[in-house]
């Protein structure tokens, strides 16, 4: 294995991949979105692109989270001999604001970020290098959109870099986005790329069909009348291409474009923009029923009811889309077909059958993945009729009602078990 090295770079050794060091190259000539799928080594770009630029000023990479940031700052303190400081909302912000100045390299949300900016408790004039890791957040009145402003303004060596797997659908977003961080550039690589074919081990692929239950068809049915009534008051709002078979991606559209209505009216917005908020939000949660009944189940579209009438009695303000929904003749029908059809999707069958039978033909090791917490919790349930199965539910650190998260170590203690067989 071909290795990288650098006279700041410890700990164990890297791997020396073409693309990666094709991307990072072309990041240190100007700002650049990197686009790359989940598992091909984005840290690795960023920590390459970092040890370069370390010696021009201060370096800040941002994750939209406290868990992704811990992941970040563990990362590079295990490979870059420079010292690294974590910033979260847990640390006071008269603490944060000396370890600006004497800092070489910053992790943080991006909320403290900004804060710090608002609040003149920092400047970014002086840094040589801002990574915006999950770049795509960037829409609307999130923190990265300012501090990417903010930093094309103020900064004398100005170098921006963004992270993600899933920058928009359409040309217009990806532009957009890197415009609004500063950026100038796109790396974009997949698996058919001649520099990243090598790296990519080959994964076979079996489809198994199972045949949909007439119950489950009929919910969605039922779901899709209340959908395309939905679509169809969006449509003629002209939110909408058309008023029917309204795909997810064009509802998230809509709504950035009542996003962006909103903000330019703002404080003078008309009624009718929130009332189109409401309808989209609505439409959202339609989308996500039907999708919920026929991939996951009845038992987890009935879990999911449950929570929207519930936030619809308990919550007096910004609740009109729960409250409309949970009010209305179509949703209630559905809950009531389903009510009376609690059986299994026959998926949660054909898998359990799966596994038996890989069991028998010697394999010791599985992931399943599950859309959803709730089914991945019928899983584990079911897998464990299996004498000689011991399954285990890994979901991740943010918590909801009766279904409290997983902390960082035990992620690890899990992922170490299964490692070790």
């Amino acid at each position: 294995m071909k290795t990288f090295e650098h006279k700041n770079l410890k700990g164990d050794s890297l791997e020396d991949r073409d693309y990666q060091s094709n991307i990072s190259e072309a990041c240190l000539k100007q700002s650049t979105m990197v686009i790359l799928p989940t598992g091909m080594g984005k840290t690795v770009i960023a920590l390459r692109v970092i040890l370069e630029r370390l010696n021009a000023g201060p370096v800040l990479l941002m994750a939209p989270t406290k868990p992704l940031a811990q992941q970040h700052a563990e990362f590079l303190e295990e490979h870059i001999s420079s010292g690294v400081n974590l910033f979260t909302g847990a640390i006071p912000p008269l603490q944060r604001e000396p370890l600006w100045k004497s800092s070489g390299i910053i992790v943080s949300t991006p909320q403290v970020v900004s804060k710090d900016i608002e609040n003149g408790r920092v400047s970014l004039k002086s840094f040589s290098l801002l990574i915006f890791d999950e770049a795509h957040r960037a829409v609307g009145n999130y923190a990265y959109v300012s501090i990417g402003r903010h930093y094309l303004s103020v900064a004398d060596n100005h170098l921006a870099i963004g992270m993600t797997a899933s920058p928009g659908s359409s040309k217009s977003e990806i532009i957009r986005l890197c415009r609004d961080l500063g950026i100038s550039a796109v790396e974009k690589r997949d698996e058919t790329d001649p520099d990243v074919r090598p790296y990519i081990q080959p994964i076979k692929t079996s489809w198994i069909r199972v045949e949909m239950p007439a119950s489950v068809k009929h919910i969605a049915n039922q779901l899709r009348g209340l959908q395309d009534y939905l679509c169809g008051k969006l449509y003629k709002q002209g939110l909408l291409d058309r008023p029917r078979k309204v795909s997810t991606t064009m509802l998230l559209e809509a709504g950035r474009k009542l996003q962006a209505q909103y903000i330019r009216t703002k404080p003078r917005t008309p009624p009718q923009i929130f009332n189109s908020m409401t309808t989209q939000a609505m439409a959202m949660k339609v989308a996500h029923a039907v999708l919920t009944v026929e991939t996951q189940g009845i038992v987890q579209f009935l879990d999911y009811a449950v929570r929207i009438e519930k936030e619809a009695k308990e919550k007096k303000r910004g609740n009109r889309a729960n409250k409309w929904l949970h009010s209305n003749s179509d949703w209630k029908a559905a809950v009531e077909i389903a009510k009376s059809n609690k059986d299994d999707h026959p998926k949660l069958q054909r898998l359990i059958e799966l596994v038996q039978l890989r069991l028998q033909s010697g394999s010791s090791r599985f992931i399943i993945f599950a859309e959803i917490r709730h089914t991945a919790t019928l899983i584990v349930e079911n897998l464990k009729t299996i004498e000689e199965a011991r399954p285990v539910r890994f979901v991740g650190q943010s918590s909801r009602e009766n279904d409290k998260g997983m902390t960082q170590k035990q992620q690890k203690e899990i992922l170490s078990r299964f490692r070790d067989g």
